[in-house]
């Protein structure tokens, strides 16, 4: 079992090459799924995230999170520029006792065991017509510490702004470029100052730091479409 890693302890953003994939499966396996789906800013399973985060007492943000999260749940925003496609749903089944890595962050002790639906990682029974490759994808990843899974569509000449979204001790977060261009980019501030780089459609499978301020811009004139995989595990980081 590794040691969780604080957000200034890791990179803004790391290719992890220990996974490749078929770039073509992953684009036709996309198109298999989205094809038959309807977008919409969060998925719809995630509906319940943005109200309940809006309720959490005003003492677990900071004031310029607060000001992430009433960003990131604008609906005229998401419409306009960002939208998700979930590939998980809520799992009854899930309990933290669960998890392969305990961190035992402060979120564990309050806010997940009074409202578990405030917490990504119940989201991790993947929908049914899930398609046969992404299944291989999640399961190569680790399947016991995948969760929160989508498709991230960014408009063309549209950003998502700087935000932190939660703190590397409670997970990490993996970006799978499906369709890209290359002036579609994703940066963040860590320990050397601003980073900014293009992650290309190739298969490769990229580590972001959530708990660093960072953000993503398509300059391009086409979508940018990332498979987001959320993992409660910092193990891979070490392969």
């Amino acid at each position: 079992m590794s040691t969780w890693k604080k957000r200034t302890e890791l990179p803004v953003f790391k290719k992890l090459k220990q996974f490749q994939f078929d770039p073509i499966q992953l684009v036709e396996a996309y198109e298999e799924f989205s094809n038959t789906k309807t977008w919409d800013g969060l998925g719809n399973e995630y509906a319940s995230l943005c109200e309940t985060y809006t309720r959490l007492p005003k003492m677990f943000f900071k004031e310029q999170e607060l000001k992430d999260v009433d960003r990131v749940c604008d609906i005229e925003w998401q419409e306009a520029s960002y939208q998700q496609l979930s590939l998980v749903e809520w799992d009854d089944s899930f309990t933290l006792d669960k998890r392969v890595e305990k961190s035992g962050t402060r979120w564990d002790t309050t806010v997940a065991k009074r409202n578990p639906k405030a917490d990504e990682r119940w989201f991790r029974k993947r929908v049914k017509d899930t398609p046969k490759y992404f299944n291989h994808v999640l399961d190569t990843i680790g399947k016991d510490i995948v969760h929160r899974t989508r498709f991230a569509k960014l408009a063309p000449k549209s950003e998502i702004k700087e935000h932190i979204d939660y703190n590397t001790e409670y997970g990490i977060r993996l970006h799978i470029p499906i369709i890209t261009n290359e002036k579609a980019t994703f940066g963040g501030i860590g320990q050397n100052g601003r980073e900014e780089t293009h992650f290309p459609a190739d298969g490769s499978v990229w580590f972001i730091n959530p708990g660093v301020r960072h953000w993503a811009r398509n300059d391009g004139d086409d979508e940018r479409i990332h498979l987001i995989i959320s993992v409660d595990s910092q193990e891979i980081l070490n392969a």
